[in-house]
């Protein structure tokens, strides 16, 4: 009874010298992977800009702080709120868009203080669009948070100014308008603060590039179908001289 045991040298020398296989097979589903890329539908990608600063003359923060009022911009991009909006503004438009498509278009990236945001669509005029309406609804979100940031300081002046009083008069104890007007400064800096979602009061914002109308479609998938098609034609050759090895024991 012949010895059925795998043996890995002799799978890899018997490959070997069907090399021309496993190249032929996979040179074939890379090219199969560059075609299905091209058989598809041709995408283009609009991006528009969005600048954050901050005036570090009116207040200090630790990198911590700063790091996390540029992560909590970045995410109002994609509040729930602002994609609602560019939806109904894009039926205004007529453009034919729907919140679960826009979803899967629509993708923001940030370069130090640089949004940018792009939007992918079969239709490069759609595709500028829609992008600048994002910009636009994105920016009024990020102003909108701002000001409840800097109602939040301008409160907490407030409330500062009434505990300086107190120190200054001497006393610890506080009259009963002097206890309501600090309840309801605390529950409405309270309110603001979370109003603002983690903007701080010396950041500013600008939109400093609107979406062109993009020329040329993107190729982005295009590498990865082609890794993916040469890989499987990998696989697939292999499969085949392992049964060419199989064919000739039988």
């Amino acid at each position: 009874m012949k010895n059925q045991e795998f043996s890995p040298r002799e799978s890899l020398e018997h490959a070997f010298r069907r090399w021309w296989v496993i190249v032929l097979m996979t040179i074939l589903g890379g090219l199969i992977g560059w075609a299905f890329h091209f058989f598809n539908p041709p995408t283009y990608e609009a991006t528009s800009f969005i600048t954050a600063n901050m005036d570090f003359q009116k207040r200090q923060l630790t990198q911590y702080e700063e790091d996390y009022a540029f992560d909590s911009a970045e995410a109002i991009s994609m509040w729930d709120d602002v994609e609602n909006q560019i939806i109904a503004e894009a039926k205004i438009r007529g453009l034919p868009i729907e919140l679960n498509q826009l979803r899967q278009q629509m993708f923001i990236e940030r370069r130090q203080s640089v949004f940018e945001l792009h939007i992918r669509n079969w239709d490069p005029q759609i595709a500028a669009q829609l992008t600048n309406i994002w910009a636009e609804k994105f920016y009024e979100a990020l102003n909108g948070a701002l000001g409840h940031a800097i109602r939040a300081d301008l409160i907490q002046l407030q409330v500062e100014a009434i505990n300086n009083r107190i120190n200054t008069s001497g006393s610890s104890v506080l009259g009963p308008d002097e206890q309501t007007a600090l309840k309801n400064l605390s529950d409405e800096y309270l309110q603001e603060q979370q109003l603002s979602q983690g903007i701080v009061s010396i950041m500013k914002f600008a939109i400093t590039g609107s979406a062109a109308v993009p020329q040329k479609p993107v190729l982005y998938n295009l590498a990865n179908l082609v890794l993916a098609g040469a890989c499987i034609g990998f696989v697939a050759s292999l499969w085949v001289v392992s049964s060419f090895k199989v064919q000739r024991h039988a």
